[in-house]
């Protein structure tokens, strides 16, 4: 696959694309790429978006392990090919288990070991199902994670949904082999 969007060099930018592309390759992610490459096109937003992911990533309150599985089970759900390509390595670095994340890949239930592992995995996967919570999730989300915790995880919720949309309509090349097939 082929991008619709491909990467702009920092030579043809402009000064309001340059800020952005500068901030995200100096920042922690250390390069532009994935749905950066596509965000450029609309600076503002890029610059938004890059100061949003950096706050959810880099400086939040859920940890690595929790983070990662909502974010892979945001891709899954998506069938972001390039988000779990990028954020599955990470997830096994921070210690989430192979072989539930094998059965998430197969879109089955993952059965983590960990009990708050796996109701990230739940609230995920009925946000992402319903856009919404019944009160004894909301109730059994908000006495496990906390307020803010929870209120973190739905804002990753959102923003890898909106990632997922812009790598999938963008086409964002992916490096073979792809993480899993195709969506119809």
């Amino acid at each position: 696959m082929s991008g619709r969007f491909p990467p702009l060099p920092r030579e043809a930018l402009d000064d309001a694309q340059r800020a952005v592309f500068d901030a995200i390759a100096s920042g922690p992610r250390g390069a532009v790429g994935g749905p950066f490459t596509v965000l450029l096109r609309a600076p503002a937003m890029a610059d938004a978006v890059q100061h949003l992911g950096a706050s959810l990533r880099f400086a939040g309150l859920l940890d690595d392990r929790l983070r990662e599985i909502a974010i892979l089970t945001v891709s899954r759900h998506w069938s972001a090919q390039y988000e779990w390509f990028a954020h599955h390595p990470i997830a096994l670095k921070a210690g989430v288990d192979a072989e539930a994340l094998g059965r998430l890949l197969q879109r089955q239930d993952p059965q983590f070991a960990d009990v708050t592992e796996q109701l990230v995995w739940r609230i995920s996967q009925a946000v992402l199902e319903h856009g919404r919570l019944d009160d004894s999730e909301f109730a059994m989300a908000r006495d496990t994670l906390g307020e803010a915790r929870l209120v973190e995880l739905l804002g990753v919720l959102g923003y890898y949904t909106l990632l997922s949309f812009i790598l999938n309509v963008g086409q964002v090349p992916v490096p073979s082999p792809l993480p899993f097939p195709e969506a119809p």
